[in-house]
């Protein structure tokens, strides 16, 4: 039997419950609107998964984004949905015809890649509390989340393309907005920055496992999973200038940074960290995140690594050290670079823990 069935089945349960509870069913159609897009920049009382921008048109962009490390670093997987056209991203993001598409990729011991995606029809996404379902219609292509954002699962069933699997997600810590925990009153920004550039962290550290066979070749890992929503009601280059973002776990710690440059040339940074599931912080202060290496000069330069520093209120001073391990994305043109590595660090004067990292730097 196909993988499609169980997921069919849990989209019939949610638009139903969602019938029943008056919760939101949203269809994102291939075909970008000619009009103006309706874009969320304040939180709800719920809904923090859920589409940020209605209609897409040709400008708009709204993407859900996965991605698991293992903690060898052997392994690692990217996997976006997009609600987007390649003019409402950013320069090399090829036209294919549909502004709702999905992408992954995954990388091997040997250092190698695997790599697919699918073009959609339109994207049906359902809301339930803070959850989202998501269908990309004519691709057997989806996501299901649960209402309280505890728990993801990915499935991937086009046999005709080469590709199956599911990847799960099991929560470990709780969500947050750009400057605050999402247990925080309604009203909170939802942009970091001076410009309409969006982002809601729905699982900031997660026990990940990836089941999928891609093009033959069939993957089995665990490991640290995240994922985020990003969008905006004009392309990425008018909302944000650059950025260095990324995901960590050193032992009891999970880290989530976010340092931002608008296009006004303001900086801004989102601050994360948790300890054994409980909030340390979760703000728009507090933190720095600088490149290390010799030549410092991004673009077009790529940074040796990274480090961290956060002050923690009733803990005192965070320093993390990131180094790379493998490249993922390197593409000097437009200046985007994602890497696996190994993060390092502590509280001063505490213990010192290690773990793996997801992270990029991206400038356009």
């Amino acid at each position: 039997m196909r993988l499609l069935w169980p997921v069919l089945l849990l989209q019939i349960l949610a638009v139903a419950t969602a019938q029943h509870s008056g919760a939101s069913v949203d269809i994102i159609s291939g075909a970008p609107s000619t009009g103006l897009s309706n874009v969320q920049l304040t939180s709800g009382t719920s809904g923090l998964d859920a589409p940020k921008v209605l209609p897409i048109n040709g400008s708009s962009f709204d993407w859900w984004y996965f991605d698991v490390v293992s903690a060898d670093l052997d392994y690692s997987l990217v996997l976006v949905f997009f609600a987007a056209t390649a003019n409402g991203l950013w320069d090399g993001i090829p036209d294919i015809g549909t502004a709702v598409y999905a992408s992954v990729g995954i990388t091997l011991p040997d250092g190698s890649s695997l790599n697919s995606e699918a073009a959609g029809s339109s994207l049906v996404v359902t809301t339930l509390g803070n959850g989202s379902n998501g269908t990309l219609n004519e691709t057997g292509w989806s996501w299901v989340g649960s209402p309280d954002l505890s728990s993801y699962r990915v499935v991937i069933d086009s046999p005709e393309t080469g590709v199956q699997g599911t990847v799960t997600f099991e929560s470990t810590s709780p969500a947050h907005f750009p400057c605050a925990p999402a247990t925080a009153s309604a009203g909170q920004p939802l942009v970091l920055g001076t410009a309409p550039f969006g982002w809601a962290n729905a699982l900031p550290d997660a026990n990940a496992s990836v089941d999928i066979v891609i093009n033959g070749t069939q993957v089995n890992f665990t490991g640290v999973g995240y994922h985020d929503q990003n969008w905006g009601p004009s392309t990425v280059d008018t909302v944000v200038k650059s950025w260095y973002w990324g995901h960590a776990r050193l032992g009891p710690l999970a880290v989530v940074w976010f340092y931002v440059v608008s296009p006004d040339g303001s900086e801004h940074v989102s601050s994360y960290i948790s300890r054994n599931g409980e909030v340390l912080t979760a703000s728009c202060s507090g933190m720095a995140v600088s490149m290390t290496g010799t030549d410092n000069n991004f673009p077009p330069a790529q940074p040796a690594g990274f480090h961290i520093s956060a002050r923690v209120e009733g803990e005192g001073q965070l320093e993390v050290d990131v180094m790379h391990k493998t490249v993922l994305t390197a593409d000097p043109d437009v200046a985007t670079y994602r890497w696996i590595g190994s993060v390092s660090g502590g509280f001063v004067n505490g213990t010192t823990w290690s773990g793996p990292a997801l992270y990029e730097a991206f400038a356009f």
